[in-house]
């Protein structure tokens, strides 16, 4: 009876589970990319009990599961992000994990060029962004995007007018939330966008022509 080993066939799985794992390096995402792996994990565990390479069968009966496991992971990261991009841009769910803080009229609570440290979502009060000449007030959110400037410094400076309220989230947390909730993440985009769209706006409200 002819060993295994010795047919071109168990070469031909081994060479297809490569095949499989050289096809998902080269795609640009990570779905195709685990997928390839998963196929050349399934490849080279056939080829390693056949051949028989116990090495070979080790290391992928190891891979195999990790492979799907990041792969379910990261599906239900994607659906979780368009789950999200239909939802309200409602913070409720954090924050308990957002810290209350107080301040009085007058109070600076950050200047332009001045590295960020926090983010702000005022609870009660109005606050004046001087250089824009804008006043804000309750669920505006401040300093969400300064973390995310190139050179990491405050567009603006941020004056209490009157007494003030607040729900405060530490620079760190911010950034860490962006990339670990999806929620999150499509919440500080939209803000962004909406400001900057707002400022647009503005911007072409202020260059049309007075009539006569």
């Amino acid at each position: 009876m002819p060993n295994p080993a010795d047919l071109p066939w168990v070469d031909m799985i081994g060479y297809s589970g490569g095949a499989l794992t050289i096809w998902g390096m080269f795609r640009k995402t990570m779905i195709p990319l685990r997928l390839g792996a998963i196929g050349g994990n399934v490849g080279f565990l056939i080829f390693g009990l056949l051949a028989p390479s116990y090495p070979t069968l080790i290391t992928h009966a190891v891979l195999l599961p990790l492979n799907t496991i990041r792969m379910f992971q990261m599906m239900r990261l994607v659906r979780e992000i368009r789950e999200s991009s239909g939802q309200d841009n409602s913070l409720e769910p954090l924050l308990p994990f957002m810290r209350r803080e107080q301040s009085k009229a007058g109070t600076v609570l950050f200047r332009k060029d001045y590295r960020p440290d926090r983010m702000i979502v005022i609870h009660s009060g109005t606050v004046l962004l001087e250089e824009l000449g804008t006043r804000c007030g309750e669920g505006d959110v401040l300093g969400e995007i300064g973390a995310f400037t190139p050179d990491n410094h405050r567009t603006c400076t941020a004056v209490c007018e009157t007494d003030c309220v607040f729900h405060t989230l530490s620079n760190e947390a911010m950034v860490q939330l962006y990339y670990q909730n999806p929620r999150f993440g499509m919440f500080i985009v939209r803000i962004i966008v909406q400001r900057l769209l707002k400022n647009w706006r503005d911007a072409n409200a202020a260059t049309k022509p007075m009539p006569m």
